[in-house]
């Protein structure tokens, strides 16, 4: 395996459980799916920008992708394996509470320079999230149905984090 997804709805842990796969496997690059989206001030590229880039990594041999249920559909295809973390609600809505204040005024190193924390504006976007997660959660569950040969993780606790994590780096 050398072409990993690590996906779920925001605030789900996605950067951090990255990090540890990419710690684990140090020789395959790790991408942010926003370093691939966002320019700065969160503005958007243009969806055949992001279609392009996204496109050009995923044809590479090796790569760790994370991000959010929208880069499936030209991901999925190349992935080898998909770790989808699919924490309790609560526990999503603490760490959507928490992170502004952790990174207030700093911009996150998953994210391209220029787009920093701010609570007010990330409260908003939290709120949306949360209030779109089972959509984002049906998304998911919708694509990786249409896996074929790819290795599924579905992580709703640390134990299955860790059961993925051995298993990505036993791959080797």
């Amino acid at each position: 395996m050398r072409r990993l997804i690590v996906t779920g709805a925001n605030g789900t842990g996605k950067s951090f459980v990255a990090a540890r796969m990419s710690a684990a496997r140090s020789e395959i690059p790790l991408v942010s799916f926003d370093a691939i989206k966002l320019t700065s001030n969160w503005q958007q590229r243009s969806r055949s920008e992001v279609d392009r880039d996204l496109s050009q990594l995923v044809a590479t041999d090796a790569w760790i992708l994370e991000g959010g249920p929208s880069l499936l559909p030209l991901a999925l295809p190349r992935a080898d394996a998909v770790v989808w973390l699919d924490p309790p609600e609560l526990v999503r809505t603490w760490r959507l509470i928490a992170r502004p204040w952790r990174n207030i005024g700093k911009t996150r190193r998953e994210l391209p320079a220029g787009n920093s924390d701010w609570p007010l504006q990330q409260y908003r976007f939290a709120a949306r999230s949360l209030k779109n997660g089972s959509r984002l959660r049906r998304s998911i569950s919708t694509c990786l149905e249409s896996a074929t040969n790819q290795c599924i993780w579905h992580c709703r606790n640390q134990h299955d984090i860790e059961t993925a994590l051995h298993d990505w780096q036993a791959s080797d």
